[in-house]
């Protein structure tokens, strides 16, 4: 989409200057070209605005581009994407049920292992546990939590839960997830529980606590 500026130190009837990109509008913008008050339009805008109205959204859009750009060519390369947004709260909220069946059966399954461990089943009803008794549990699936997080969002840029809703988790500046932002991030979110996916709720990039921490953002994807 072409984009154009008013350049007030140009003569009269020669101001407007574009078309431009919206890479090369934000160009400008870090080389000190525009300042609060400069009017700016695009095709859709019923007239100029001011660059300092348009500017965060301008940046999100750009944002959001450039990482739908990444997951085509480096994440997900036999899938078009017709539009990349960031995944609400409530969706989000739909793969962590997801996730939760699946660490579940992944407990289930791992019954041989945490039984000779001393882990008291999950399948097993119990009385009046102390909490040196529960101990051992609590860690043996926060540990499972922390890789299965931390292994599904590296290698498939999400869990299972996301997977299946079409969310991917992928870093702010668009560069393939690496095994540090990974593990940050699943450290991040047992670290603060649930509370921390609260601020997906009201924060404008949707983004949870760990999100904010890891330089992180959770998209959600429409197929083409």
């Amino acid at each position: 989409m072409d984009w154009y500026y008013i350049d007030p130190s140009k003569p009269e009837g020669k101001r407007r200057n574009g078309p431009w990109s919206l890479r090369q509008m934000l160009g400008f913008a870090e080389q000190g070209a525009f300042v609060p008050e400069t009017l700016v339009w695009r095709d859709g805008y019923e007239s100029w605005k001011p660059w300092a109205t348009v500017e965060p959204e301008v940046k999100n859009e750009f944002q959001t581009e450039t990482i739908k750009q990444v997951i085509e060519e480096k994440i997900l390369p036999n899938l078009t994407i017709a539009q990349a947004n960031y995944a609400s709260f409530w969706v989000r909220l739909c793969a962590l049920a997801i996730d939760y069946v699946v660490i579940q059966l992944i407990f289930v399954l791992l019954t041989p292992f945490h039984s000779y461990l001393g882990v008291i089943s999950a399948v097993s009803p119990q009385a009046m546990l102390t909490l040196e008794e529960l101990m051992p549990t609590t860690i043996f699936i926060l540990s499972i939590i922390f890789c299965y997080n931390s292994i599904f969002v590296k290698n498939y840029s999400g869990t299972l839960g996301k997977i299946a809703l079409g969310i991917v988790v992928v870093r702010h500046d668009g560069k393939p997830m690496t095994w540090h932002c990974a593990l940050l991030r699943s450290f991040l979110s047992l670290f603060f529980f649930g509370i921390s996916h609260l601020l997906a709720a009201f924060d404008i990039e949707k983004r949870a606590l760990h999100d904010v921490i890891a330089n992180t953002r959770v998209l959600k994807l429409q197929r083409a």
